[in-house]
């Protein structure tokens, strides 16, 4: 038993090193590839000479504040409404045929990456786009499109709203795996027995235990809707952009000298979201204190009727728009000639598929290779370290397991890609797996770190018992029983890193593309018939990732 177990007492250790070196030590690569250049470092003999120049050129740029502005109003709008949007749903439909119907579309609507969103989003709502064209000219008498500036608004209203329809169903699952931490039909029944309603339930008992639970990735999509880039360059203003989107133009200029402008303005992102999410955490803070009130002042009140039919009516709402996201990828990505104002294509063809696919192997080529790669390796290193965990007790802080998902993810990129240019790195398709991999760990470990630590261990200790080892306990008992939520994880991570953007570009050099760079390149053109193509292959690659998670856990136990 003894020569059994210790290879896995020697192997496992290794596990949380790994970890740490290939997923949190970056961090401080990050770190200091931005705030060396912003402080004086020449890129060229790497000499540091103390020196605000960069800060102050970059205060000095026209439209900053403007930026700031928008990079702040779209990415607190964006998380306050998909956040109000997942709670009052689950609030309002819990226990009714809408709830069901809610955990039947949410992983269609999980694999739909946010380029394919922002795409189809577009075609959805743009002045020719196909709403105007069904409502034309019978509501609206228009012969031409009219001159609406709906997409890229100087306000950054698309862009909020397509980014609080695409992370609520993301918050609502993570709600999903908190409520099954909770005896909700308990609590519920419990308070009725108290005369108090159900939507008071939800306010006063048990939204106050599921906030905490689902903190840490609410500050992941808060970081992600205010250094999003690829959105914004697709849906978002251009005159100026957001501030992530400047930072991001400055890091393409060839001049070296500039990058201490860019390096500051990556900083100065870092720093726009440490403070908003300073703010956040002052605002639970009297939330609290609200909600404790509320909690005890006794107060029945009325059903809220009218309440519970516009959030039924939101929530039916932003999956409709959804599927007609969809729909309208379906159509242009077969329409051959589609004249404004005509609801429905005059003439469709596969020409379009048999013309472009041949382009399209290559980046799908890249794009699997690479979320192959990032996701299985994401998972081990997820599984060894959990184990790993498990034996010693020791769990760590779920904070720290996320903290690449809670830093914006444009400066930390900056940072390492100049840390790899002063470590004589060159953009390679390994260094692109492991940007991808740094991102995918967080998501599966936030997915898969629940469900681990609440595995009932005394199915093992009966393995043992009949005296098997460790190892084969762990192999035949612990992981086939895991197997469902290990794969639904994995295919999180794989839909992850399909959709990585910046990790791609900024870590490739531009010499590597996948489907999703090559997606946002032709989204910001104006062939909507080749955008549709790439966007639905983007969608199609995590939809099948995520079919594979639900269908290889029943073939094994040969159910239908």
């Amino acid at each position: 038993m003894e020569e059994t177990i210790r290879p896995l007492e020697m192997i496992l250790p290794l596990f949380p090193l790994i970890v740490i070196l290939l997923c949190l030590a970056p961090l401080i690569f990050a770190m200091a590839g931005i705030l060396l250049p912003a402080l004086g470092t020449n890129m060229v003999t790497g000499e540091l000479h103390l020196s605000l120049d960069a800060m102050k050129a970059l205060m000095a740029e026209p439209g900053l504040g403007q930026s700031l502005r928008l990079t702040l109003t779209t990415g607190s709008g964006a998380t306050l409404i998909s956040l109000a949007l997942a709670l009052l749903g689950i609030t309002f439909t819990w226990g009714t045929p809408w709830w069901r119907w809610i955990q039947r579309m949410l992983p269609p609507l999980l694999s739909l990456p946010h380029v394919a969103f922002a795409i189809g989003f577009a075609f959805l709502i743009s002045p020719s786009g196909w709403l105007a064209r069904l409502a034309t000219p019978g509501l609206t008498g228009w012969s031409r499109p009219p001159d609406w500036q709906i997409i890229q608004d100087p306000y950054g209203l698309t862009l909020t709203l397509a980014l609080a329809i695409k992370e609520t169903p993301f918050l609502l699952l993570i709600c999903m795996a908190a409520l099954s931490q909770i005896d909700v039909d308990r609590q519920l029944w419990l308070g009725r027995s108290l005369g108090y309603r159900p939507h008071q339930v939800w306010l006063k008992i048990l939204i106050p235990q599921i906030y905490p639970l689902i903190r840490l990735p609410l500050c992941a999509v808060m970081a992600y809707s205010l250094s999003v880039v690829d959105m914004a360059i697709l849906l978002g203003p251009n005159r100026p952009p957001t501030l992530s989107v400047v930072v991001f133009g400055w890091f393409q200029e060839p001049e070296l000298s500039l990058i201490p402008r860019a390096t500051s303005g990556a900083l100065l992102l870092l720093g726009l979201t440490g403070i908003f999410m300073g703010i956040w955490v002052l605002g639970e803070r009297l939330a609290a204190t609200l909600v404790k009130k509320i909690r005890i002042d006794g107060n029945r009140g009325r059903s809220p009727r009218g309440l519970t039919g516009i959030v039924r009516g939101s929530m039916g709402t932003g999956f409709f728009v959804s599927i007609s996201v969809l729909s309208a990828l379906l159509l242009w990505s077969v329409t051959t000639r589609w004249r404004f104002p005509d609801a429905w294509p005059a003439r469709v063809s596969l020409a379009n598929w048999a013309s472009e696919l041949p382009y399209a192997w290559y980046p799908m080529g890249f794009s699997v290779i690479i979320a192959l790669l990032s996701s299985i390796i994401a998972t081990l290193l997820v599984i060894g370290t959990l184990e790993h965990q498990n034996r010693t007790r020791r769990p760590w802080p779920l904070w720290i397991m996320a903290l690449p998902i809670l830093v914006p993810q444009l400066p930390m990129l900056f940072g390492i890609h100049v840390a790899a240019l002063r470590m004589g790195l060159s953009p390679t398709l390994p260094l692109v797996v492991w940007g991808h991999l740094i991102f995918v760990f967080p998501y599966i470990w936030i997915c898969l770190h629940g469900t681990y630590h609440r595995f009932d261990a005394r199915y093992t200790t009966v393995g043992l018992t009949m005296g098997h080892s460790p190892l084969t306990c762990f192999l035949k008992i612990k992981l086939p029983m895991l197997l469902r939520p290990i794969l639904f994880s994995w295919a999180v991570g794989f839909s992850v890193s399909i959709a990585q953007f910046l990790p791609t570009l900024m870590l490739g050099g531009g010499r590597i593309a996948t489907i999703t760079t090559e997606a946002v390149a032709i989204g910001s053109g104006v062939d909507r018939r080749i955008a549709a193509i790439y966007a639905l292959i983007q969608l199609t690659l995590p939809a099948l990732a995520y079919a594979m998670a639900l269908i290889l856990p029943r073939m094994k136990r040969g159910t239908p």
